[in-house]
């Protein structure tokens, strides 16, 4: 059994949206699906304040728990950029540019984040999102669903 990313204060199992607490999370080696998480979160979110970045992870781990979507987090994170139907999902997967995370500040943050989520912690920012996009933007699919709430430059919703 692997050791799990809580630090003792997320014995109440609810997500802090502060820096403090989320360095008391020891990183560990990642799987897999932590490390798909970890990517999105980084390329995605990295900009965005440490509760932007839990409302990433957020929709990703909503998606899977849908129907809609694929049932792993690379199999959503990577949905329609490998070749599978429905384009793609997240811009940083299709955009030609390497996933590395050359920022070390901001890549143990997103992990630690990833880790924290993957481990059951419950975060509830979107209120069910299983959208979002930047407020740069403004595409159509997005008058089709419910916002539930902003965050930082995000915009999320419901549908």
């Amino acid at each position: 059994m692997r050791p799990m990313a809580r630090p003792a204060v997320l014995a109440r199992r609810y997500v802090q949206y502060n820096s403090n607490w989320l360095r008391k999370v020891q990183l560990r080696a990642l799987n897999e699906q932590e490390s798909c998480l970890a990517t999105a979160i980084y390329h995605e979110a990295r900009g965005e304040s440490i509760k932007g970045q839990f409302a990433v992870a957020e929709v990703i781990l909503n998606r899977v728990a849908s129907k809609r979507f694929p049932n792993t987090v690379c199999g959503v994170v990577y949905q329609g950029a490998r070749g599978t139907r429905g384009g793609c999902q997240f811009s940083f997967a299709c955009d030609g540019r390497s996933e590395a995370m050359p920022n070390r500040t901001a890549a143990n943050r997103a992990r630690r984040i990833a880790q924290v989520m993957i481990d059951g912690a419950q975060s509830n920012a979107t209120q069910g999102a299983l959208f979002f996009h930047t407020t740069a933007v403004n595409p159509s699919w997005s008058r089709r669903f419910t916002r539930t709430s902003q965050i930082g430059a995000h915009l999320f919703y419901r549908g």
